[in-house]
C-alpha cells in the first residue's frame, strides 16, 4: 500500500504534461479523494513546484457547486501534492466522442452552470486559462458540470508547446491550444475575458459537434484563432435558436471589449435563453405564417360552429318533437272522441249483446293513415275491444315497458282527458315512434283508454335534414374563413419578407438602400423607420470611410513635408 502524508494512494487514473492524477483514500475522515502529483522532472525545479502550490492553494479558498473542491495542498517526501474533490463522471471530451454533438437544451443548461463557476472564480481574482473540454467533468447523471484544474492553468501554458495538441485525456493538465483566447495564442496580457472566450469554443463544440478551430500545428491554430471566423452554427446545428448562436458568436468575439464583459452578464444572456425556450417550445421547422393564420382562425370558426350547430339542432329537435306531439294529441282526441260514442252505445248492454264491430272498422279505417304505427281501444276493463292487429281482439291489455316519458313535455296523469301521456317508443328493428295514451270519457264516465302510436319517421328525417344543412353550412363558412386567414397571412407575409430581405441586404451595400412604397398601413410606417435607420447609418459609415481615407493621405504625404522641409 502506497502511502502519500496521510492518504493511501490507489491507482492511477489519469495522466497529464505536468502531473499525474490518482485516485486516493484520506483515512482518517474515510474520504475518497482525486491526488494530483507533480511529475518528477518538473519538481526539481523549485519555481515551478513553489508556484504550482502557491496557485493551487488561491485556488482551495473556491466553493462552488461546479467547481471540483481542493481540499488540500502540500509537499509530502519530497513530493507536490494537491487533494482534491473525486467527481464520478465522464469529462465533456469523452461525452463528445461517445455521444456526438449535444442537445441545445442540455448545452444551455451546462453553459449558465460554467458560466456561475467562472464568474465566482473572477469575482476572487483567479483566471483559469486553460478552459476546455478535457477539464470538463460531467456528473454521472449527466445533469452538472464540474469545473477542474483552477489555479495551473497559466503554468501550463508555458509549457503547452511541447505537448501534443490532441491530448485530451481526463486529468491531463497541458494546456490546449485550440481553445485559448487570440489574446492568449498571441502571447498578450490576458484576463478574465479570455475565460469567456474559451468557453464560447467550449459551447461552440457541444452544440455543433465540431472543433470551432481545427488545425495541427501552433501556427496555424494561432492564425485562425487571431483571425479567422468559426463556420456557422447553423450549418452543423439548424436547430440551434438564433439566441443562442447569438451568445455563442458574442463569446467569440476577437476582441475582448466585443465579449460578454463578465461572467455575470453571460449567465444572465443564458437564464434569458432558457426562460425564452421554455415559454415557447422550438419548432425545428415552422409553419409559414398564411399557414398559421389559416389553422388559427379556421380551428377557433370551427370551435365556434360547432357550438353554435349543437345549440341549433337540441332546439330544433325538441321544436319539431313538439310539432309531433301536438299533431300527434289531434288525432289522438279525434279517435278518443270517436270511440266514445261507441263504448256509450254498449255501455247499457250486456257483455254478450255488445257490438265492437263497428269500433273495429273504425279503428281499422284510421290506422290506415301512413304516420300511425298502431292502434289500440281497451275498455274499462282492460279488454281490447278494437286494435289494429286484430290478433289482439278479446285479449288483456299489457302497459308497454321501458318507455320514457318525452323530457320537456307535459304529461298526463292516465284520466285527464286533455293531456294524453306520452312516450318514446324505442327502436327495435321497426322504427321508434311517439305513444300517446288518452283515457276515455263521456258523460262523465270512465270507459277505457286510447293507445295510438304514432311513426317519427318523418321527424328523425327532419332532424336529420337539419343537421345536414348546418353541417354544410358549417363547411362553408370553414372554408371561407380560411381562406380569409391564407390571404391575410399572404398580405402580411410579403411586406414582411421584402423588410427581411432589405435588412439582410443592407449592410453588403453600405447600406445605401432603401424600400420604395405607396402604402398607407403600419408597414408603411416600418418602411420609413427603416429608410431612416438606412439613411443615418450610411452617412456615419460615410464620414468613417472619409477619414480613414484623410489618415491614410497623412500617412503618405508626411515623409514628402519631411523631405521637402
Amino acid at each position: 500500500m502506497i502511502k502519500l502524508a496521510r492518504y493511501r494512494v490507489d491507482m492511477k487514473i489519469g495522466e497529464g504534461a505536468m502531473a499525474d492524477v490518482y485516485r486516493g483514500f484520506d483515512e482518517s475522515i474515510g474520504r475518497a479523494v482525486a491526488i494530483k502529483v507533480l511529475k518528477e522532472e518538473l519538481a526539481r525545479d523549485p519555481e515551478i513546484s513553489a508556484r504550482f502550490l502557491r496557485e493551487a492553494r488561491a485556488a482551495g479558498a473556491l466553493n462552488h457547486p461546479n467547481i471540483a473542491t481542493i481540499y488540500d495542498v502540500g509537499i509530502a517526501d519530497g513530493v507536490s501534492y494537491i487533494a482534491m474533490e473525486l467527481v464520478e463522471g465522464m469529462p465533456l471530451d469523452a461525452v463528445l466522442q461517445t455521444q456526438g454533438r449535444l442537445p441545445y437544451e442540455r448545452v444551455l443548461a451546462l453553459g449558465q452552470q460554467l458560466a456561475s463557476a467562472l464568474g465566482y472564480a473572477h469575482r476572487a481574482g483567479i483566471v483559469h486559462r486553460d478552459l476546455k473540454p478535457s477539464n470538463i467533468l460531467l456528473t454521472a447523471d449527466g445533469r452538472s458540470a464540474k469545473l477542474l484544474d483552477f489555479g495551473v492553468a497559466r503554468i501550463e501554458c508555458e509549457n503547452a508547446q511541447d505537448a501534443d495538441l490532441g491530448r485530451t485525456q481526463f486529468g491531463q493538465m497541458m494546456g490546449t491550444p485550440r481553445y485559448m483566447s487570440p489574446e492568449q495564442a498571441l502571447g498578450n496580457p490576458v484576463d478574465h475575458r479570455s475565460d469567456l472566450f474559451s468557453l464560447g469554443v467550449v459551447l461552440y463544440e457541444l452544440i455543433t459537434g465540431k472543433v470551432a478551430f481545427p488545425g495541427s500545428t501552433l501556427a496555424t491554430l494561432a492564425i485562425k484563432i487571431a483571425q479567422e471566423q468559426v463556420e456557422p452554427i447553423e450549418r452543423s446545428a439548424a436547430d440551434c435558436p438564433r439566441g443562442m448562436s447569438f451568445i455563442i458568436d458574442k463569446l467569440l468575439a476577437k476582441k475582448p471589449e466585443h465579449r460578454f464583459q463578465t461572467a455575470e452578464a453571460l449567465g444572465e444572456a443564458l437564464a434569458r435563453e432558457i426562460a425564452a425556450q421554455g415559454e415557447q417550445a422550438p419548432v425545428r421547422r415552422g409553419l409559414p405564417l398564411r399557414l398559421k393564420l389559416l389553422l388559427l382562425m379556421a380551428s377557433v370558426t370551427a370551435f365556434a360552429l360547432a357550438g353554435s350547430v349543437f345549440t341549433v339542432l337540441d332546439r330544433q329537435e325538441h321544436t319539431l318533437q313538439r310539432i309531433a306531439v301536438a299533431a300527434g294529441t289531434s288525432i289522438s282526441d279525434f279517435v278518443t272522441r270517436n270511440s266514445a260514442v261507441m263504448f256509450a252505445d254498449n255501455a247499457g248492454l250486456a257483455p254478450e249483446e255488445q257490438d265492437w264491430t263497428t269500433l273495429q272498422a273504425y279503428v281499422a279505417s284510421a290506422s290506415k293513415d301512413p304516420e300511425i304505427s298502431s292502434m289500440v281501444v281497451v275498455d274499462n276493463t282492460g279488454t281490447v275491444r278494437a286494435a289494429s292487429d286484430s290478433k289482439l281482439i278479446g285479449k288483456s291489455y299489457s302497459a308497454p315497458l321501458g318507455e320514457s316519458a318525452m323530457a320537456g313535455l307535459v304529461n298526463g296523469s292516465g284520466r285527464d282527458a286533455a293531456t294524453p301521456r306520452v312516450t318514446l317508443v324505442p327502436d327495435r328493428g321497426k322504427g321508434g315512434g311517439l305513444r300517446f295514451v288518452r283515457p276515455v270519457h263521456y258523460a262523465g264516465a270512465d270507459f277505457g283508454a286510447v293507445d295510438i302510436v304514432m311513426k317519427r319517421g318523418a321527424l328523425d328525417k327532419a332532424i336529420a335534414d337539419t343537421r345536414d344543412m348546418l353541417v354544410l353550412l358549417s363547411l362553408i363558412v370553414i372554408g371561407v374563413v380560411a381562406a380569409i386567414g391564407y390571404l391575410s397571412g399572404a398580405m402580411v407575409t410579403r411586406p414582411l419578407t421584402r423588410l427581411t430581405k432589405a435588412l439582410r441586404e443592407a449592410p453588403d451595400c453600405g447600406f445605401a438602400l432603401r424600400i420604395s412604397h405607396r402604402r398607407r398601413d403600419e408597414f408603411a410606417a416600418a418602411f420609413d423607420s427603416f429608410n431612416t435607420a438606412a439613411t443615418v447609418i450610411e452617412q456615419q459609415l460615410s464620414e468613417s470611410a472619409s477619414a480613414a481615407e484623410a489618415d491614410l493621405a497623412l500617412t503618405r504625404i508626411a515623409p514628402l513635408t519631411r523631405q521637402v522641409a
